[in-house]
């Protein structure tokens, strides 16, 4: 950070305890001047009401096993801090972006401004800290920090404007421990509202840095609002070469015939920890598209949900994650089909080498009144190493007729005959195992909205197999 910053920032000393809790709500309180007593007291009621449900609930997931070595029941919290508050800069930080064209200019990466590239709006957040710098805003958006005052400001969009209220509501924290977890200690967070009828082509871009210098515990909570009619994609990105647990939660609502494309770059440190809760509702003959590339981290967890509520609601959802290393990726999809018809399709591709770790579990549910739905999905791992395990475990609820429903799931290997087949073309086997592992990911690649973000996708997947460092086939 430059030395010209103005810092707001107030930091303590991290473990998931009533005693930090109070310290958190102390910080708060003093931040927010304009807050009336009752508005204190339903955050306090709400924060102290998640954490105890977080003590409460069990550990998700099952117990360490041959294919998952984390026990999700005794993560450690040791010298992380909490952090809430803001600083003014002059420009947008700079962070590392990695050339397509490398090899041709010499160089691996070059500073870029996080937000150089053409944007309707953006934040940038080291940490929890958030960094009030100058950036592209499209008039007719609003992209705000995640505030009490956001919240006061916009209280008829979040819990009055739509069918149902949308801030805490989408998302069910109360059955999930660590959703209940972000929402007790929840110390940063993105506002995005795109009101009826507008339609933006530039994306809204969420960026979540984290540096060697300190292991933050970041809580983030992002609401994105689309009204009638309005379409927008927005990405979430996550870098930094740092160790923080970030623990969040998504909630998306996509109003009547509006179209949403969330993205999820996540390219955290080796060693960071990234929790998230993502769900989203979409309203009569809305689409939400989900694409999260999970390319990051020692230990990623997705739960990743949408609510068709309306008839011609349609739901997408691509997702791909490689773990190299020591990565451990836990991903959870879901569609709820409450009305027909209404459509979704779910897409998923993994793959594993060294002693990467993986479970991917679908979920699809079919409700009583939902007749004329159509749903499918789709998972494929690959296991480059001997040492590699991926667990699929797909799953369909159906209780309606005329209905369509499809889900599939294979676990397997590279295919020797197509090795053999590219090196009778005069393909070297190295060349050849790169080039299908590649493939492997563009029937999820393809569908990420923009040649470059699908581009940048492509590279880091092939930077993580140069990363790799036991491959057997």
């Amino acid at each position: 950070m430059s030395s010209g910053a103005t810092e707001t920032v107030a930091a303590l000393d991290f473990t998931p305890t009533a005693v930090t809790l109070v310290e958190v709500l102390s910080v708060l309180a003093n931040q927010d001047e304009l807050a009336t007593i009752d508005e204190v007291r339903q955050d306090e009621a709400l924060r102290r009401e998640a954490l105890a449900t977080y003590e409460a609930l069990p550990a998700p997931g099952a117990r360490p096993h041959r294919g998952w070595k984390y026990d999700y029941a005794n993560l450690s919290f040791d010298e992380l801090r909490w952090t809430s508050g803001s600083v003014m800069m002059a420009t947008m930080p700079k962070r590392p972006v990695h050339r397509l064209d490398a090899e041709d200019s010499g160089a691996d990466e070059i500073d870029r401004p996080a937000l150089a590239t053409e944007n309707a709006g953006g934040l940038f957040f080291f940490g929890a800290t958030y960094v009030d710098a100058p950036s592209n805003v499209d008039p007719r958006v609003t992209v705000l920090p995640l505030t009490a005052t956001t919240v006061r400001a916009n209280e008829g969009i979040l819990n009055g404007g739509h069918t149902h209220s949308i801030l805490h509501e989408i998302v069910d924290w109360r059955a999930d421990k660590f959703a209940a977890l972000a929402t007790a200690f929840q110390n940063c967070g993105a506002f995005v509202y795109v009101p009826d009828g507008v339609q933006i082509d530039a994306p809204v871009q969420l960026v979540f840095a984290n540096s060697e210098a300190q292991d933050d515990a970041v809580f983030p909570h992002v609401v994105v609002v689309l009204g009638k009619n309005a379409r927008a994609t927005v990405i979430e990105r996550h870098v930094g070469d740092g160790d923080p647990f970030v623990c969040g939660i998504v909630e998306a609502h996509a109003g009547e015939g509006a179209q949403l494309d969330y993205v999820v770059v996540q390219q955290a440190g080796e060693a960071a920890r990234v929790i998230f809760s993502r769900g989203a509702r979409a309203e009569r003959d809305a689409q939400v598209r989900w694409h999260l590339a999970e390319l990051g981290g020692a230990l990623v967890r997705t739960v990743l949900g949408v609510r068709l509520e309306a008839p011609g609601s349609r739901a997408e959802a691509s997702a791909l994650f490689f773990n190299t290393g020591l990565q451990h990726v836990d991903l959870t999809s879901g569609v709820d089909h409450l009305v027909g018809p209404t459509t979704s399709d779910t897409v998923v591709r993994s793959a594993a080498t060294d002693r990467g770790q993986g479970r991917y579990i679908g979920n699809i549910v079919i409700r009583p009144k939902a007749h004329g739905s159509d749903a499918s999905l789709r998972d494929d791992a690959l296991l480059l190493s001997k040492h590699a395990h991926i667990d699929s475990v797909p799953a369909l609820e159906i209780a309606a007729n005329d209905v369509k429903a499809f889900h599939g799931a294979t676990v397997g290997s590279l295919d020797e005959d197509a090795l053999f087949y590219a090196g009778s073309r005069g393909i070297a086997r190295n060349a050849a195992l790169r080039m299908i592992t590649l493939g492997f990911f563009e029937p999820v690649i393809a569908r990420f909205p923009g040649e470059a973000l699908r581009d940048e996708v492509r590279t880091a997947l092939d930077r993580k197999l140069d990363d790799a460092t036991e491959i057997d086939v």
